[in-house]
């Protein structure tokens, strides 16, 4: 079995890891100046390592893009922190794989047919659909929602390959 990392990138992402030896997540490490905020890419690297991701390793990472709703400082901090871990997982030899948000919420079940849906909706729905499918790991809380989208991610990587090796 590949190993597969899903990544929910930003300040309040996360990484999960779906391997031989089981299923992990954790939030990603964040190096705060201010009202700036990135990717710790050593800690990155550190963990990545620790958890035997390298060549080998087929990591999908969610595809973010500046909103105009947002501002320009939240646009440049998802480049940063993107740009980053993109950087990091290439430093580490993993093969990487851009999937856009609607790819992986379609195969997740997680698309909704309102366009009024709360932030807040669309996360307890993420938390909601990854206790279901990965029900021994910790997702208590709210802020655990950037847990259960790379959770998420890392299943519909692990589908992806499965499907192409059959």
């Amino acid at each position: 079995m590949t190993r597969v990392l899903g990544i929910d990138p930003g300040v309040t992402g996360a990484f999960a890891l779906i391997g031989p030896d089981g299923t992990m997540v954790d939030d990603l490490p964040v190096i705060r100046d201010g009202t700036l905020a990135w990717i710790d890419a050593g800690a990155f690297e550190h963990q990545l390592r620790l958890i035997g991701c390298g060549e080998g390793t087929v990591a999908f990472v969610e595809r973010v893009h500046a909103m105009p709703k947002n501002g320009a400082l939240a646009g440049f901090s998802q480049g940063m922190t993107l740009g980053s871990i993109l950087a990091t997982l290439q430093v580490v030899g993993c093969s990487v794989r851009l999937v856009s948000p609607a790819t992986w919420k379609r195969a997740a079940g997680l698309v909704s047919e309102s366009r009024d849906e709360s932030d807040s909706a669309r996360k307890r729905r993420s938390l909601d659909r990854a206790r279901l499918l990965f029900p021994n790991l910790r997702l208590d809380r709210v802020k655990d929602h950037g847990r259960a989208e790379a959770l998420l991610i890392a299943d519909y990587g692990r589908l992806q390959l499965a499907k192409a090796a059959a």
